[in-house]
């Protein structure tokens, strides 16, 4: 793939600042900027006239699926996102591309991923929620978990997922001396072990996980695997008391399933960022179940992570005019 002539990378994003530092990093390309017209593919007519000479194409996930079809010279395209269901989803039961299309895969996503496991753990058990609720009433209460709460080494918190989120989420809990178990498809390498996990689950043994966590925490990625993965009757063996955290991907169980899960005392909460459908509807009865805490798929956002985008490019540009492997490539088998 190398050559002598000067390469053009195309820039399509609402991240801002994102032409000017990945131009910066690489002054030997030629960055060409082209901003979005909207924030959906339906309105970029002008922008894909405008991008019909990109070889090399960064650009916002949201967009790569309903355009990249329409331009003709496209050799390689890097998505400012780590997920990518939504393009696996759309190339289905479509022919797949004939260049790669790699996902963001950056450290800071796992940072902010166990940022808000654990804060949401603590304000959880410490019932942060009421303590203000009592403030705005002028009570100055010593009840229920505002007194009488767990520390987060007296926890054991189950990962379902152990990808570099996941061992970046157990690093974090490990520092407060949490237990941490990790639930993955496979029986890792030793090089792949995360040390910061004092046991793994693997295939099979779900049931199992589920009987010894406090909480369990999804970070796994949309796949027919995955889909469905807690519905059913599987929370049933939940450990008395347990909660649900999920920031993977909002289809691992229905609606109904987990409001039943919650109903029938097989959880006792569930903090949500992500669902199935989004933006979630307002008419869904997750919005007012006394059980669940709600975030609108904030837990880890790209849009002011720029310097790192810019960083993970770079290292895959240079791979990709080396011809070597690119980090994040898109395994449309395993859709991800």
């Amino acid at each position: 793939m190398a050559t002598s002539a000067k390469r053009a990378v195309y820039v399509f994003s609402i991240v801002p600042r994102l032409a000017r530092l990945v131009q910066e990093a690489l002054p030997d390309v030629i960055v060409i900027n082209i901003k979005p017209e909207g924030r959906v593919a339906s309105e970029q007519t002008k922008a894909v006239e405008q991008l019909k000479e990109a070889e090399i194409l960064l650009a916002d996930n949201n967009f790569i699926g309903e355009i990249t079809h329409l331009l003709p010279k496209l050799q390689w395209v890097q998505g400012t996102w780590a997920g990518v269901e939504g393009l696996v989803d759309l190339f289905r039961d479509k022919p797949k591309p004939n260049f790669p299309i790699s996902r963001m895969v950056g450290d800071s996503f796992g940072q902010l991923m166990a940022e808000y496991t654990v804060g949401r753990i603590i304000s959880h058990e410490r019932d942060w929620f009421e303590c203000h609720q009592n403030q705005m009433k002028g009570l100055w209460l010593h009840e229920k978990k505002i007194h009488y709460y767990r520390s987060i080494q007296d926890l054991v918190v189950g990962i379902l997922g152990m990808g570099n989120i996941g061992k970046e989420v157990a690093r974090c809990l490990k520092a407060f001396r949490c237990t941490v178990h990790g639930y993955s498809r496979s029986i890792p390498s030793d090089e792949n072990r995360c040390s910061n996990v004092d046991k793994y689950w693997h295939t099979g043994e779900l049931s199992s996980l589920l009987k010894e966590c406090d909480y369990v925490v999804n970070i796994m990625p949309s796949t027919p695997e995955t889909r469905g993965m807690l519905g059913g009757d599987v929370l049933k063996v939940a450990k008395k008391g347990a909660v649900l955290i999920n920031i993977g991907r909002g289809d691992l169980l229905s609606e109904a399933d987990l409001i039943r899960s919650l109903d029938s005392g097989w959880l006792s909460g569930a903090i949500l960022d992500v669902f199935a459908k989004e933006p979630l509807s307002s008419e869904s009865p997750l919005w007012k179940h006394p059980k669940i805490v709600i975030s609108p798929h904030t837990a880890a956002t790209f849009i002011y992570r720029s310097e790192e985008i810019t960083k993970k490019f770079s290292a895959n540009y240079k791979r990709f005019i080396k011809n070597e492997p690119l980090i994040g490539a898109v395994d449309w088998n395993k859709g991800y």
